[in-house]
Order: C-alpha cells, then sequence, then structure tokens
C-alpha cells in the first residue's frame, strides 16, 4: 500500500514528493520493519516522540507525530489524535477485515467474560464459528492465542481480525480500549451493555466520565444495529433513554421487569424463568447468581438477534462447562468447597458473595482476598465491608505490588479497614494467606477466593504455586489423608 493513498484514506494531505510503499503499521519503535509507517504517541508512561529516530534507524519509511514541526532524517507528517489515526490506519492497511465477520462488542464493569463466553457457546454449539477476545485469552480459528489485554492493541486486533476465519466476532469491549481508541476503525452488529459500577475511577476520574466511555461503544454500532441493554441500574436506564432517540437502532432491554423485552423471575440456585413476548422457558443457570441470569439473557438475546430461536440456547447452555476463574470450584478431602473467582470490585464482590452465602448455608463461609498496588484506592473500604457482612472471616492480603513497595500496600490495606467488631486477618503473603482460610475453615464449610480468578501470579510468594487456583491444589496435595 502506498503511503500517500493510506494518508488520503486519513483525511491527511501533506506536502509530500515521495511516495513510498508501506509495510506495515506500528507504534514500538523497537518492532518497527524496513518500510513500516510509525506512528508517535504520547502515552501515560512514555511519549513515543521520543523514539522516532529509533523508528528510523529500524528503517521506517515514515512517520506520523502530534508535534508540529520537522523531526527526524525521514518524512515526518503532522497530525492530531494519533491514537485514533494509528487504529483507523491498521484497519485500512488490512482491508478493513471487521467486514467479514458479524461482530458483537460487550461492556460493563462486571460479566464481560462470561457473558462472551457464554454466548460464544451458543453460537458454536449451533454450528457457527466464533472468535473471542477477552481477559482469559483470544480464540481465533478453534485456536486459544494468549490474552495481555481484554481489547487488545489496534494493530494486534486488525491482525486477528484478518487471521479470523471465523463468522462472528464476540469482544470484551473495556472502557481502557474505548478511552484509547483501540477499537477505533471498527463498527459492530451488536453491542451489549451489562452493568456499570464503580471501578477504574484512578483512570476514569468520576463514574459520569466513565459512563460516558462505555457508551461511547454504541456509537461504533452499524446503521440498524442492535443495542441489548440491561435496565438494572441507573446507568442501563439512561443509555436505554439516550438511544432510543436514534431511529437507527434495534434496542432490546433485558432485566426483571415486565416492560423489558427480556425479563428474568423466580432465579433460584441453579435455574430461572425468561419471559420473552409470549415465550417462557425455564433456563438452567451455567453459573451461580442472579447476576449471571442475567449475564445468562443477555447472551440468549444475543443468539437471537443472530437467528437462534431461544428455546435452542436454552438446550445448548446444558452442555456449558464454565469459565477459568468465574466461580471455579475444587472439594476439599475434609469437604470444603473452595470457589476462586475474579471479582474486583465492589459489585463484584457483592455478588459472589452473595451466591456464596447462599451456597454455604447455615455452614461458615471464609474469604480471601486483597489488592493491587496503583489502582483505585476508593473501592477498597466498601469491598472490606461487603467481605465483612457475608463473610464468617475474611482474610487480606496482597494482590500484584504493581511497582510500589509491599509495605506500602499493607498500610494502605490497613487503613481501607472501617471500623468494626468483626476484624479481618491480614496476611501478606498470598500463598500463606489461602492456606490459613484453607486450614482453619471447619471441614464441610465455603472458602471463596477473589480478585485474581485464573490470573498467573506475578509475585514471588512462599509456596511454589503459580495462581490461586493453583494454591488451592497444592495445598489439597501436601494434606492428602494418608487413609482415603
Amino acid at each position: 500500500m502506498k503511503l500517500k493513498a493510506l494518508l488520503s484514506h486519513l483525511s491527511i494531505q501533506p506536502t509530500i514528493e515521495d511516495d513510498p510503499e508501506i509495510t506495515g503499521i506500528t507504534s514500538h519503535s523497537k518492532q518497527v520493519q524496513p518500510g513500516n509507517l510509525f506512528f508517535a504517541i504520547s502515552g501515560v508512561q512514555a511519549d513515543g516522540h521520543q523514539y522516532i529516530q529509533e523508528a528510523f534507524d529500524n528503517g521506517a519509511a515514515a512517520v506520523i507525530g502530534e508535534y508540529d514541526e520537522n523531526i527526524g532524517p525521514g518524512i515526518y507528517i503532522y497530525a492530531e489524535e494519533t491514537k485514533r489515526l494509528l487504529s483507523l490506519a491498521a484497519s485500512y492497511f488490512y482491508e478493513e477485515p471487521y467486514k467479514k465477520h458479524k461482530m458483537t462488542g460487550i461492556t460493563g464493569t462486571n460479566g464481560k467474560t462470561t457473558t462472551s463466553f457464554l454466548l460464544q457457546h451458543i453460537l458454536n454449539v449451533h454450528g457457527m464459528t466464533s472468535a473471542l477476545f477477552g481477559t482469559v485469552y483470544h480464540y481465533i480459528n478453534s485456536a486459544i492465542v494468549k490474552s495481555s489485554h481484554t481489547t487488545p492493541d489496534p494493530v494486534t486486533l486488525q491482525k486477528m481480525l484478518l487471521e479470523s476465519d471465523d463468522d462472528v466476532v464476540v469482544m470484551e469491549v473495556s472502557s481502557h480500549g474505548i478511552e484509547q481508541n483501540r477499537i477505533d476503525g471498527i463498527t459492530y452488529d451488536q453491542a451489549i451493555f451489562l452493568n456499570l459500577t464503580h471501578d477504574h475511577l484512578d483512570y476514569h476520574g468520576t463514574m459520569e466520565s466513565y459512563f460516558l466511555c462505555k457508551s461511547k461503544l454504541f456509537s461504533y454500532l452499524k446503521n440498524k444495529g442492535t443495542a441489548i441493554i440491561c435496565s438494572e441500574g441507573e446507568y442501563g436506564k439512561r443509555l436505554r433513554d439516550e438511544l432510543r432517540s436514534k431511529n437507527d437502532l434495534q434496542i432490546w432491554t433485558y432485566g426483571k421487569r415486565k416492560s423489558d423485552d427480556f425479563y428474568i423471575e423466580d432465579v433460584g440456585i441453579d435455574s430461572f424463568n425468561l419471559v420473552h413476548e409470549t415465550l417462557q422457558v425455564t433456563v438452567s443457570l451455567p453459573l451461580p447468581g442472579e447476576y449471571n441470569a442475567l449475564n445468562t439473557t443477555a447472551a440468549i438475546a444475543a443468539a437471537l438477534d443472530y437467528g437462534i430461536p431461544i428455546k435452542n440456547s436454552v438446550e445448548y447452555l446444558k452442555s456449558f462447562g464454565g469459565i477459568p476463574g468465574r466461580f471455579e470450584e475444587i472439594t476439599l478431602y475434609n469437604g470444603t468447597e473452595v470457589i476462586v473467582d475474579y471479582a474486583h470490585t465492589p459489585d463484584g464482590v457483592s455478588q459472589v458473595l452473595e451466591a456464596a452465602s447462599k451456597k454455604a448455608g447455615d455452614r461458615p463461609l471464609y474469604h480471601v482476598f486483597g489488592f493491587r498496588g496503583n489502582r483505585d484506592l476508593s473501592k477498597r473500604t466498601d469491598m472490606i465491608k461487603i467481605s465483612l457482612e457475608y463473610s464468617t472471616k475474611t482474610v487480606l492480603t496482597v494482590d500484584d505490588l504493581n511497582g510500589i513497595d509491599r509495605d506500602q500496600l499493607l498500610l494502605e490495606t490497613e487503613e481501607a479497614i472501617p471500623r468494626s467488631s468483626h476484624q479481618p486477618v491480614i496476611i501478606e503473603d498470598r500463598t500463606e494467606a489461602i492456606f490459613f482460610a484453607l486450614k482453619e475453615a471447619p471441614a464441610n464449610s465455603v472458602v471463596i477466593i477473589t480478585g485474581k480468578g485464573p490470573e498467573k501470579y506475578k509475585e514471588t510468594y512462599n509456596h511454589p504455586s503459580t495462581s490461586d487456583l493453583d494454591s488451592v491444589e497444592l495445598y489439597q496435595t501436601l494434606n492428602k489423608p494418608t487413609c482415603i
């Protein structure tokens, strides 16, 4: 592809004589190959303009940057909003590969992974091939690809869309991905809004900014595209009302009210009733909790939009095999049931603890979780309060340090503990905290470990395990009865 043709697509008309062949797109100077177009982006941790010389040294054919002055020994083009232009350029360079697929974007504070896995399962059992881009992993052409970001960087994203031969692409779309323009250059056939609760305020600042960012996903819908919105909560209702002024969208709501297009009722331990128009069906709960009944309903609605009858989806979900790190269960030799879950927000923790509490009944419930360094401090006290409310015993520990001192994170954790007669235990080593809870919890009780789910440990701990589930399995191995 010629440089001038690419620039024209980006509405950039520089006065340059040369028109080199562009062999690739990148914003990482060390990844520049001869003939690449390099985008200099000013990020939070680094300024790409500082690496322009390195990009040219590595063979960049041209550079696009936001400094209005000539930089470097080669073709330098000034432009604004290089993050957005990078995404648009990558889409155009790879021939707008989203057009090959049906595109589903899923956003929300909690439940993106669960809903995407449920929808992908329904599609696959129905005979439609599907790719999945998300937190746990990416899945393309029936193969798992390691995931480093919920929403990949724009060049990686466009390459994966090009490589995928799947009928449908199901994407978790994070607020960071939207804010950083990673999905520019894509339009979606359907977009799903799950919920909006306290999280990422260290990044977005306010809930209003967080909502405006999340709601922006729906501006990427195609004409006549489908918006599927959970009406539970003020932000879902607000989004529904704002989108209803747009007559070029199909809007479906789901929730617990008869005014919703899809509404749920009689949510039990392992099933719920779903009503849509004149149809009422009983749905087996793939994962426990009312919140998962809502996630399941979102997936069923999305599948219906793609032509899959509700009764078919309900039948397909009976074979759903679960999700790594989402209410993942293991039973110890003494009968104690251990749950590992990714929940890391006040709302998410409340939901999984409510489900775990119902599972425990009159049995003791132990909760192990910790906080990450350089993250939203304002949600920590609320999360501890919720844990103390539901749990027989709360064990606080640390999560990823993210560059801060361990003692500082422990001090921040101590300062977040509310005054209460029921106080948590603090054990800084995460594996020791898990071992402590599993040892102290009486036989046949319930222990839930939240915050990391399937994520691998970034820190080194006393016990040689790589994840929360691995720690549980290690404890089980070390405490195997001599006669069973």
